[in-house]
């Protein structure tokens, strides 16, 4: 039922991007960044306590950009929306905006529209205003998932889909990662995953999903799809050297497909994935596909330990994945509606011990699924936000992480007067 539900939504999104969506223009602007802020280390990890949190707030038709203090203290309960038209927004936001994976350590926000359009939109923090906008696009709907910047004048861009008629523009053979420069910005290089992907069938089209900067390397979540998604290889992890723009290594994550998301632990060690596992034709995941694999990042990569979704004990692994401290995992599980393929069931958010290897369960959805979306951790404040699309009309929990585990401290509301549902996190 997950593969079923999830490409309903996709479907609505499709519909919908580009449409003239009303939306209450009630934009609350920037904010003060005063002295706080800057992170230790090129990964965006260690150092002082985040800035802050980006809520994004989506119906899948339009998109609403929210702000929060660590201390979940709403900043700007509309920092950007489907709605705004500040000079330099030439392309409104779509209802599919997702935020980078990765810390974002600058004085602007970059939003990732996935969309036909595929549009990055830089906005500054402190005024709210667009910095500027750049397509990806290439003359498809290209989907990037994800934004790595490496200096103000290169930043990567993984593009998930692929151009099945490519050659009629620059830089549009897609299933790729695009290297930009931002402070112009244009694109200037494509890197083609395929090498990675030698040893598989050529049915089987590269995917590339999330991406996360370690040193001088770019570590790429890279899933391998027939054309139609039914089908499936294990998903890999591929090592992209930043000096040279070229494939160097990379690792297979056995028995594990359709893997979505990626988070870097505190001391910048260790990659934990979240992996759906695979949907097949049959429109219900295979959660013997489905968990989290942990990864040893040094020299090489190798694999610490897999937590199949079975032995965390509920649904799929869905895409939000975090590390709230060195030894704890936050992972949400997806539900799914009552029908043919078996009863109702909850989304859930859960804990994950990384000593005793024991879990528990946190939080669970209210009256339907997909609707527990992304985690977000700053383990240097020691506290986590999460998103909840169903309860009280969408909320964000925020948990604080102690010697014991993790708790839920509260629930915001974000923006009561749009009163979009929160999905998306991001730090800053």
């Amino acid at each position: 039922m997950m593969r079923r539900s999830v490409l309903a939504l996709l479907a609505g999104v499709a519909a919908v991007s580009g449409c003239d969506v009303p939306v209450r223009h009630l934009d609350t602007g920037g904010i003060e960044l005063g002295g706080a802020g800057g992170r230790g280390g090129e990964d965006g990890e260690g150092g002082s306590c985040a800035r802050g949190f980006v809520v994004v707030g989506s119906d899948y038709q339009s998109t609403n950009v929210s702000l929060l203090e660590p201390s979940g203290a709403v900043l700007s309960p509309s920092f950007i929306s489907s709605a705004s038209s500040p000079a330099g927004l030439s392309a409104a936001l779509s209802g599919d905006v997702v935020l980078p994976s990765a810390p974002q350590r600058g004085d602007d926000v970059v939003l990732i529209d996935r969309s036909a359009g595929a549009v990055l939109t830089w906005v500054e923090l402190r005024s709210g205003s667009v910095a500027a906008q750049l397509s990806v696009a290439t003359g498809f709907a290209s989907d990037p998932h994800d934004y790595v910047e490496l200096s103000p004048t290169k930043a990567y861009v993984p593009r998930f889909k692929p151009n099945l008629d490519p050659g009629q523009e620059a830089f549009d053979a897609g299933s790729d990662v695009l290297v930009i420069d931002p402070s112009v910005p244009r694109i200037t290089k494509r890197i083609d995953l395929g090498s990675a992907l030698a040893d598989v069938p050529a049915r089987f089209l590269p995917h590339p999903e999330r991406a996360l900067r370690i040193g001088r390397h770019v570590i790429v979540l890279l899933g391998a799809y027939r054309a139609d998604l039914c089908e499936t290889v294990p998903a890999r992890l591929v090592v992209v050297d930043t000096a040279t723009d070229e494939v160097v290594d990379w690792l297979e994550l056995d028995g594990f497909h359709a893997c979505w998301s990626l988070a870097l632990s505190p001391a910048g060690d260790e990659l934990a994935v979240a992996c759906a596992g695979e949907w097949g034709c049959e429109n219900r995941s295979d959660v013997a596909s489905s968990g989290v694999v942990r990864v040893h990042v040094g020299d090489e990569l190798s694999v610490v330990r897999s937590h199949r979704a079975t032995e965390l004990g509920e649904g799929p692994v869905a895409a939000g994945i975090a590390y709230a401290s060195a030894r704890r995992l936050l992972v949400t599980t997806a539900g799914q509606f009552a029908g043919i393929d078996g009863p109702a069931a909850d989304d859930t958010l859960i804990e994950l011990d990384l000593e005793t290897n024991e879990s528990r369960v946190l939080l669970r959805s209210q009256e339907e699924p997909f609707t527990i979306g992304a985690v977000s951790c700053d383990p240097v404040c020691g506290v986590c936000f999460v998103t909840d699309a169903s309860r009280s009309g969408g909320v964000v929990h925020r948990m604080t992480v102690g010697e014991k585990g993790v708790d839920v401290s509260g629930t915001i509301r974000v923006n009561d007067q749009i009163g979009l549902p929160p999905r998306g996190l991001g730090r800053f």
